[in-house]
């Protein structure tokens, strides 16, 4: 079975909700065709029916040859800035929404859960929710929340109740910084987030989050951003300044190859790069395709099978099957098929 990590779904219910509440300030415009503008705050997205029409969906992922995705809110819809109590109630929604919709159709879809991420303790408790009685995989998470990275000690209910639970986490970019200067040429959602992702990576290395969590299973989206890319960089200002080097417990190519990193880089001679180089684990390396952005790979198995095919036949079958079923194996709950 062929499973995709990064696959983006937005129920119905869950945008009229949004639209509904004056703290998301989200407005969905009638469709062109396929198209779909999203209007949030100051900013509009350009999406398409497919984020909100699960038949869409389903050929879309037969066209794409994936068996199997595991679902997660799209990020224009990522508000941790509303209060906690509407972002509890939004987040108990879609995770109701998308758990129903796991269930009816269980080798289809399994679900990230949506987290209230503004209240550590209440998304801590959603998350073991989420799990435990709804049966979804694990939590979603984005890079960065109102500038604090996922290193800072306010999150850590969420990384003991994900440890004790045994299931993983999704770490998703959202908000860059310095947003503001990205607003000509699409950098935002070409460059900004990936350096999310890579500050945050670094953040939880340096942070300690993995040494205090050394069982966690966390996988990163877009191959890790940059942070792969600039081992040796860090390594040079590790080997040249102590003080940031006693922070680390382990050598620090042994943290990126702790982390799970989904597929998405658009470049086979990078995606080689970073398993040659022994930057990534090749055990931790999955499949995403990050549907239906239009950013999105549009033939994620094909871009496995260019990458390593020609040289690692066995990988190829580790990244589309075997990978993300360690990655989101059963924990203690059981609620993981």
């Amino acid at each position: 079975m062929i499973v995709d990590v990064h696959v983006h779904h937005v129920p119905e219910p869950f945008v009229r909700f949004v639209e509904s509440a004056a703290a998301y300030a989200v407005r969905l415009d009638a469709p062109r065709g396929e198209d779909v503008t999203l209007r949030v705050g100051a900013l509009d997205y350009g999406l398409n029916r497919t984020f909100f029409d699960v038949e869409r969906l389903v050929k879309r992922l037969s066209e794409m040859k994936v068996d199997r995705a595991v679902l997660s809110l799209a990020t224009p819809f990522v508000n941790y800035d509303v209060p906690a109590s509407l972002g509890i109630e939004a987040a108990e929604l879609y995770n109701d929404q998308i758990a129903s919709l796991c269930k009816s159709a269980p080798d289809r879809f399994a679900g990230w859960a949506f987290l209230p991420m503004q209240e550590p303790t209440a998304a801590a408790r959603e998350l073991r929710r989420a799990v435990t009685t709804l049966g979804l995989v694990g939590g979603y998470l984005p890079s960065n929340i109102k500038g604090r990275y996922l290193d800072s000690p306010e999150f850590a209910p969420i990384f003991e109740t994900a440890t004790a639970l045994d299931v993983p986490l999704f770490v998703h970019p959202s908000n860059p910084p310095a947003r503001e200067r990205m607003g000509n040429y699409e950098l935002a959602v070409v460059a900004g987030y990936l350096f999310d992702t890579t500050l945050n990576i670094f953040h939880m290395i340096f942070g300690g989050l993995f040494d205090r969590y050394p069982t966690l299973r966390l996988c990163c989206a877009h191959l890790g951003g940059y942070a792969p890319s600039l081992r040796a960089r860090m390594q040079r200002e590790l080997d040249t300044n102590p003080a940031l080097a006693a922070r680390l417990k382990r050598p620090l190519g042994e943290y990126l190859r702790l982390i799970y990193f989904d597929t998405i880089c658009f470049e086979p001679a990078y995606a080689r790069a970073a398993v040659d180089s022994d930057i990534v684990d090749p055990t931790h390396l999955v499949l995403g395709s990050d549907t239906p952005f239009p950013l999105g790979e549009p033939d994620p198995v094909g871009f496995v099978e260019r990458s390593f095919g020609s040289y690692a036949p066995d990988l190829v079958d580790k990244v589309l099957r075997r990978n993300a079923t360690a990655l989101l194996r059963s924990g203690r709950t059981g609620a993981v098929s």
